[in-house]
């Protein structure tokens, strides 16, 4: 059976089109499911918060905290240390704060260093208005910022870090700064940092996890796991380099730090509609905690 010349020219048409359709959807493709302007880089949260080339094996940076890129480069912060890698030329500068993790070969890397001053000056410049910018030329504090070096606060975990030690401190929820004072609340814990001398304090009690202001009936085994997370909490914290202090009583806080943490706590319950205060949380922490 012969095709004749304008049947054939038709299905060189409509073989061309889907060439062309199908190309639109795979650079498309390519284009929406990177966050970075080289179609083959990638950021993948499900593994732990990585930055990858081409394949999840293929690893530029993983425990990501943050990252953001500027003019073909992208400059990330990660429990690690920080780095910049150019996407023109694979160029890879990191430094370094603590060993990385196996999946990162160093060999891989550029260079290696353990100065913030072996970037150059433009790339410093890029580091300090991005990351690095005091926190009080930027309140209220937006997450994947620096709020006082070394204390991170991470858009990608939804926690608080020292990046000197690559330690996570706290998961952030509600949180103020106020007299350069740091103060977080959540479900089970409240943490207080001291920009100016970095000392930490962590208060924890089983009162303030979730389950007691909740407006339905909790099982126990919820109850159970929420107290033994909260006990690991504790226990990684004791373990930390950064010395947590702990805060045995809720007495052991001054007045101005119980006034802002009590504005913060009502907050943290209130802007769940599954929960509300009951009266004896209403009198107040301090009464309710003690």
């Amino acid at each position: 059976m012969k095709i004749g010349k304008n049947s054939k020219k038709w299905l060189e048409r409509i073989v061309l089109s889907c060439l062309i359709v199908v190309g639109i959807i795979f650079y498309g493709w390519l284009f929406f499911s990177t966050n970075f302007i080289h179609p083959f880089i990638h950021y993948l949260d499900l593994r732990g918060s990585i930055i990858y080339y081409k394949e999840p094996t293929n690893i530029i940076a993983s425990n990501v905290l943050g990252f953001d890129e500027v003019r073909g480069k992208i400059y990330y912060i990660t429990t690690n240390g920080i780095g910049i890698y150019n996407e023109l030329n694979n160029d890879h500068v990191f430094i370094l704060h603590k060993e990385p993790p196996n999946e990162i070969r160093m060999n891989d890397i550029t260079n290696v260093y353990p100065e913030f001053s072996r970037f150059s000056d433009s790339e410093q410049e890029v580091w300090k208005s991005k990351f690095y910018a005091d926190f009080r030329e930027r309140i209220p504090i937006e997450e994947g910022n620096i709020i006082k070096f070394p204390f991170f606060f991470s858009s990608e975990t939804r926690g608080i870090y020292n990046l000197a030690t690559g330690a996570k401190l706290s998961k952030i929820d509600k949180y103020k700064i106020s007299n350069n004072i740091f103060y977080n609340v959540d479900f089970g814990s409240i943490t207080k940092i001291d920009l100016e001398t970095g000392t930490v304090w962590k208060y924890y009690s089983n009162n303030l996890l979730y389950y007691n202001f909740l407006n339905e009936t909790v099982s126990s085994k919820t109850k159970e796991f929420s107290v033994n997370e909260l006990i690991k909490e504790r226990n990684h914290d004791e373990q930390l380099k950064d010395k947590i202090i702990a805060i045995d009583h809720y007495s052991q806080f001054s007045k101005y730090d119980k006034d802002v943490i009590e504005e913060l706590f009502i907050k943290l319950v209130t802007a769940r509609e599954s929960m509300s205060l009951k009266p004896e949380h209403k009198m107040g922490l301090e009464n309710y905690l003690q």
